[in-house]
């Protein structure tokens, strides 16, 4: 455990560009970098967590008192090999004219040693005086080290000798490269999905220094440090009677949850509208026994099933206006939401979201939540900017009247009624003036609220969510899958009464025109049928498969308890993860197949990676989380009976999404941990087989492994067989989400008239289910391969369907079905390309009988 600072002489000196150049060279060294950003900057900690992928969080003296700042750094040190804190502005700048929050003030705290970038553009020998300057200006000033940027290499060793006479460590030079630094917006960086080439650009970064900076100096600079303890209180007596105790100073948090140990369900809107936010907050709420369910305002079109609270934070609503105004079923289920009393913190583009107009950048107005009134501008210019306290003229969710809320603003847009159920003083200049909405269960308004710097506030959240949770939970309303009559699927998913089946004059034409080919009749053999059946879905003989995609359904099982796998749940985050970088097996091969990889997080158990990495806003990883992992059959339902719908819808939405971008062929897969003994669970039941004839071994068991995976099975199969009759209640008692999320794309291919390829055992399992409920879906189904597993055999003829490939499969992922886009795209060639008998005038073939 190591760490070290690095500060600027001021705001655009490179800390951002240096500090993520750094870090790629710790990880290229085979180490694992923490970064922590000074200061409430969210923008910052963004570029450290979504490229590179690292734990991050935020120092912020204004807002935490010692023992909080301490404890928060020493839980990222203890993380990693070395903790990376890039600091604000200049090092000495705080709150006003003072060091009060600034980066100097966490080095002291901290006790931090600290590397100083200075930005040489446009000077030479005045280095020395800036140097001199500031590490003279405080008493132990925590400088150490110096590194000059955008300096030449011809300066550097005069520079490198003014360093050394001041005591300093010279640590090398970054020449100025046009292009080499990152981009800004209001007055902060823009955010890491909207720098281009960003990660290239890094590597570029990192490779100039791995030549220019003394790599091994640095580390041996952060080494210095005395470690950190946890909870190490280091206030002075006097302190501790001003400052309350917060929950870091204990060791554990109880959390909150009901009487039947659910943990609170807290929604969060996240995506490229909504992107500011305190990752430490996200921190504080898992600490606090919240579960944390993500959504995109942009996209999803209903807020996550049973949730107890709400975080809209802020972001760049301005510049998706148009989307978010046009995704009315959202809009409104959040202002009758929150209307209705659901507990919400909306700040800054949160706070705007929630007017009744938001207008762009060009003041074209779109209509938004309507739960404030007014309408929310840009002004052109920064309108508030730096810390704040808010004081609650009344009692409110986050203080009682006269209580006072530490916070931060940075907004360019404004709002025409910002309210006035708050004082809001600023730091710099104690000016005040109303703003803000308080109610029992909302806080809107533009400043920020960092948790652990205002415990109260937060534990006040908390409790207006559970008591939410308590008043709410006795009037759900469930759909019933009740054993007592047959599913009425129509009612349960209307979008099935739109399904039709295959177009048969579409199905006709493209028989004769298989039959005019100049070929041996039939001579293709099942891909002529294939080819055949896409034609009677996509109600065209001119058949297109060339833009495909495989779906894949990443979760957990929490039946993985009673010791049926290999590895433990922690493999089914990285691996969805791999999917999402590209790495995975099937990437490589749908790469090969001109095809597209989704992978789904619809119930991955893991928040973060081993690394800290947040699984939940990984690039490339579609959030629709239902759950963390269902729960363990043996004991309990797998899921709810709502949780089992939004797993289908969610699946049923991801095809709806994938026909409006022009997918026309999609293949399913599936990643988790447990989900073998899940499916073959299922399959047992459903068709009446022996455990011990068709559990196989998944990923690898040994003897003692399948012996248990195969037990349990059997006991699965004795307390849920009287479910037979009804797929759905069968599939919400055993698990899992993967499986629930397959049935709806199944469907999905009906609806929306795209042809679906199962894959292994776990996505027939999902087709047969997904087939007796809704029979038409067969007609939208292709079987790819019979895999190793072996009830799959069995799977195949009920869902009457054939296999192309019998390789002995067993890899997952989609890869099976993956596979048979080559052949498909062989036999397009010849569908499309091929000569006919009328061409080279010789008589077609008589059909007597097929060959």
């Amino acid at each position: 455990m190591s760490r070290i600072m690095i500060a600027g002489t001021g705001s655009g000196s490179g800390k951002t560009t240096i500090v993520c150049g750094l870090c790629r060279c710790i990880k290229d060294l085979g180490r694992t970098p923490s970064a922590l950003k000074c200061g409430p900057d969210y923008i910052d900690a963004m570029f450290h967590s979504r490229v590179l992928k690292m734990r991050t969080g935020n120092l912020d003296s204004w807002f935490c008192d010692k023992t909080t700042i301490r404890t928060l750094l020493a839980k990222k040190e203890k993380s990693s090999d070395i903790a990376v804190i890039e600091g604000v502005m200049g090092y000495y700048d705080g709150a006003g004219f003072s060091t009060k929050g600034s980066s100097f003030e966490i080095a002291q705290i901290t006790d931090t040693p600290v590397i100083l970038i200075v930005n040489c553009r446009g000077i030479s020998n005045s280095v020395g005086a800036v140097l001199k300057g500031f590490t003279t200006f405080q008493e132990n000033s925590q400088i150490r080290g110096v590194i000059f940027n955008q300096m030449s290499e011809k300066l550097y060793p005069q520079a490198k000798k003014a360093a050394q006479e001041l005591g300093l460590i010279p640590l090398g030079f970054l020449p100025y490269k046009k292009g080499g630094a990152l981009e800004s917006r209001h007055l902060g960086l823009v955010t890491a999905d909207e720098v281009v080439h960003f990660k290239e650009k890094i590597d570029t970064i990192a490779a100039q220094m791995e030549k220019s900076l003394d790599l091994e100096g640095i580390l041996a600079l952060a080494e210095t440090a005395v470690p950190l303890k946890e909870n190490e209180d280091i206030r002075e007596a006097e302190e501790k009677e001003k400052e309350p105790v917060t929950a870091l100073d204990k060791p554990e948090s109880t959390g909150l949850q009901d009487t039947a140990g659910n943990k609170l369900r807290i929604a969060v809107a996240k995506d490229a509208a909504f992107c500011f936010l305190y990752e430490d907050n996200l921190e504080y709420l898992r600490a606090n026994g919240c579960e944390l369910v993500f959504f995109s305002p942009l996209s999803d079109k209903k807020l996550p099933e049973k949730i107890d609270g709400l975080l809209l934070y802020g972001g760049y609503p301005e510049l998706h206006t148009k989307a978010l105004s046009e995704n009315e079923t959202l809009k409104s289920e959040i202002k009758e939401q929150i209307l209705g009393g659901l507990p919400c913190i909306a700040e800054c583009g949160g706070f705007l979201y929630l007017h009744e107009t938001l207008e762009t950048p060009e003041k074209e107005r779109f209509p938004m939540c309507g739960v404030i009134a007014g309408n929310g501008f840009g002004t052109g210019k920064l309108c508030r900017f730096g810390y704040m306290t808010l004081t609650a003229q009344k009692d409110t969710m986050l203080a009682a009247k006269g209580e006072t809320i530490r916070a931060h603003e940075f907004h360019y847009w404004n709002s025409d009624n910002i309210g006035a159920d708050y004082e809001i003083t600023k730091a710099s200049d104690n000016t005040a003036e109303s703003g803000g909405y308080g109610t029992d269960t909302l806080y809107a308004g533009f400043p920020h609220i960092y948790f652990y710097g205002n415990e109260a506030a937060a534990k006040r959240f908390l409790k207006a969510c559970e008591m939410y949770h308590e008043n709410n939970i006795k009037d759900v309303h469930a759909i019933s899958y009740g054993m007592e009559e047959k599913n009425d699927i129509y009612r349960i998913f209307p979008e099935l009464a739109e399904a039709g089946g295959l177009d048969k004059n579409a199905v006709k034409q493209a028989q004769k025109h298989w039959n005019s080919i100049a070929k041996p009749l039939y001579g293709l053999g099942k891909m002529e049928q294939l080819i055949t059946q896409i034609a009677g879905i996509q109600n065209t003989p001119n058949v297109a498969i060339d833009k495909r995609a495989v779906i894949v359904m990443c979760a957990d099982n929490g039946i993985v308890e009673e010791g049926v796998t290999q590895t433990g749940q922690e493999v089914t985050a990285v691996v969805s993860c791999n999917m999402a970088d590209g790495i995975s097996s099937v990437c490589k091969m749908a790469d090969y197949a001109y095809a597209e990889v989704i992978p789904v997080n619809i119930g991955i158990a893991a928040d973060c990676l081993p690394d800290g990495t947040d699984v939940n806003s990984y690039p490339g990883l579609l959030n629709r989380r239902i759950m963390a992992g269902t729960k363990n059959f043996l004991k309990e339902p797998a899921m709810s009976e709502e949780q089992l719908t939004q797993a289908v819808y969610t699946g049923m939405n991801v095809v709806k999404s994938c026909k409006e971008q022009g997918y026309q062929l999609l293949a399913t897969g599936e990643m988790g941990i447990g989900n073998t003994t899940t499916s073959t669970a299922l399959a047992c039941i459903l068709l009446d087989l022996n455990p011990q004839e068709v559990t196989g071994r998944g990923a690898g068991l040994d003897n003692a492994g399948l012996k248990r995976k195969t037990e349990v099975i059997a006991e699965a199969q004795h307390l849920y067989t009287k479910y037979k009759e009804n797929p759905l209640c069968l599939l919400q008692q055993i698990g899992g989400l993967d499986i629930a999320g397959l049935v709806g794309v199944f469907l999905g291919g009906a609806v929306y008239r795209i042809p679906v390829i199962v894959d292994g055992v776990i996505s027939a399992v999902a087709a047969l289910i997904a087939v007796s409920v809704f029979p038409a879906a067969r007609d939208f189904i292709i079987a790819s391969h019979q895999g190793k597993e072996p009830a799959m055999k069995a799977l195949l003829k009920a869902l009457e369907k054939e296999a192309v490939l019998f390789a002995e499969l067993a890899l997952g992922e989609g890869t099976g079905a993956v596979m048979l886009f080559p052949l498909l795209d062989m036999a397009m060639r010849v569908y499309r390309e091929n000569t006919t008998f009328e061409d080279i005038q010789i008589e077609a073939y008589e059909d007597y009988k097929k060959c």
